[in-house]
């Protein structure tokens, strides 16, 4: 009799099993994704999201191809996300700043920075820091805002652009302190770095990638990190708000899918991107990429980038930003 009863309830869990396992394959699609990057092959995002799309493909046993859309400070390859069909295909590699600063200060930006899209996860932080040049009169953030507020626009930094994340950086120093650097807006970060190493401009913003061989030659000095608190990768450096508290300006990046991508899509997309992350060769091409694995998933990601977008746009405001 008991083996009667055994027999039964294993059938009845059997049979629904398999509608289970069909309404979890209906809720992913088959079929090969793409990954939309809206800047050119080399930088942090495209670094990113190759190493681990290429781990999330082999887990989900399908295709994923990272595709270069560049144009309009990112513009471009968001727009086109944004108006993707919302079945999980497509996702879209971004850098913060795209969706919390160029809205502000680019006029009729072609998508809605909160609206147009469904968070998937922060994968990374790329910390920025404020250099200075071993000619500079000042080897700590504090010696450097005393220099400052005694020769207001004597000294100035240079930044990635007009309206660029470096630029936002500088103003909320100025602000924040109380003094005023001045701003050089370069054509990009690699130009204001080097300027910076060469010592034509004493002070300037910018990631560990591009500032390290200068740090290593000993040319320029890390004052502070503009993020939250001191950065997993140069644990001495000091973070501007240790000196500013509530000071912060911080380069992320992560994926987005468009407007109304099912969240079972984008959880199990979430779970696999958190899952390359875990593993040890991705961690370490990241972590020579500059780049800190910090996870933030789905709603708390969402609710992340409105936080910040909010924040920007207030800077962006007082301080009257517009891009070149």
């Amino acid at each position: 009799m008991m083996r009667r009863i055994v027999e039964f309830v294993f059938a009845v869990a059997c049979s629904c099993a398999i509608p289970l396992s069909g309404a979890w394959a209906q809720t992913f699609p088959s079929g090969p994704i793409r990954v939309v990057v809206p800047f050119a092959p080399g930088g942090a995002i495209d670094i990113l999201t190759r190493v681990t799309s290429e781990r999330v493909a082999v887990a989900l046993g399908q295709a994923i191809t990272v595709e270069n859309r560049t144009g309009a400070g990112g513009n471009v390859g968001a727009a086109m996300v944004a108006r993707a069909d919302p079945d999980g295909l497509t996702l879209l590699g971004i850098i913060d700043s795209v969706l919390t600063i160029n809205p502000h200060v680019i006029a009729d930006t072609p998508f809605n920075a909160i609206e147009g899209f469904s968070p998937v996860a922060k994968l990374v932080d790329v910390p920025l820091y404020l250099a200075a040049h071993r000619s500079f009169p000042a080897t700590t953030l504090p010696d450097a805002i005393a220099l400052a507020r005694a020769n207001p626009d004597k000294f100035a930094i240079g930044s990635s652009g007009q309206g660029s994340p470096h630029h936002i950086a500088i103003e909320l120093l100025n602000r924040s302190a109380n003094v005023r650097f001045g701003h050089v807006p370069y054509r990009g970060a690699a130009q204001s770095v080097a300027d910076l190493g060469g010592g034509h401009i004493p002070l300037a913003v910018g990631a560990f990638t591009a500032l390290r061989p200068f740090v290593e030659s000993g040319a320029v000095t890390l004052l502070a990190t503009t993020g939250p608190k001191r950065t997993p990768s140069r644990p001495e450096v000091p973070a501007v708000s240790e000196t500013l508290p509530g000071y912060a300006v911080t380069s992320w990046l992560g994926l987005l899918a468009p407007a109304k991508t099912p969240p079972a899509i984008r959880t199990r997309l979430a779970a696999e991107y958190e899952k390359a992350l875990k593993i040890p060769e991705v961690i370490e091409r990241l972590r020579q990429a500059g780049m800190d694995i910090n996870f933030v998933a789905l709603d708390d990601f969402g609710a992340l980038l409105k936080s910040d977008y909010d924040r920007m746009g207030a800077v962006v405001r007082s301080a009257s930003i517009k891009a070149n």
